[in-house]
């Protein structure tokens, strides 16, 4: 399993295409809801969204937006990220087994991608376990240099 997302190798198309893959019908929301985890440097929650085209779209209320991330979710184009704060944010998922770790403060709720890690070890021990289709998540929390 490696880490690290590179964005710059993924454009809107690419996307489009992985979402006509997994069956879907690619729609005027689902490419929007595309392009704005495209452009947004970090995990984004469904409101936050919902509030880049409140107005603009009566196609795109949040209902809608919760809909499409979650087929999303379960066709692997986007992970759901829980911080513990009771909010879902979601990032796009680039490409299968790459991943990356975060640090949230706790102050601002600002979330920072971290692009090592370092479990390779530990997942191989748990693969012979026996366990298949592992996956697993590393947060750190702390206080940013803005709030401190």
């Amino acid at each position: 399993m490696k880490c690290g997302q590179e964005r710059k190798n993924i454009n809107i198309e690419a996307l489009n295409e992985r979402v006509r893959k997994a069956g879907m019908k690619l729609t005027s929301q689902r490419t929007q809801i595309l392009k704005t985890l495209l452009n947004h440097p970090e995990p984004i929650s469904a409101d936050e969204i919902f509030k880049k085209y409140d107005g603009r779209s009566e196609a795109m209320d949040l209902v809608t937006i919760y809909r499409i991330l979650k087929k999303f979710e379960e066709s692997l184009i986007v992970s759901r990220l829980e911080f513990g704060d009771g909010v879902a944010r979601f990032e796009l998922t680039l490409e299968s087994g790459h991943h990356h770790h975060h640090v949230i403060c706790r102050q601002c709720q600002r979330v920072e991608p971290i692009h090592l890690c370092d479990l390779e070890e530990h997942i191989k021990t748990v693969e012979a376990m026996g366990y298949k289709s592992l996956s697993h998540r590393l947060d750190f929390f702390g206080i940013c240099s803005r709030c401190q």
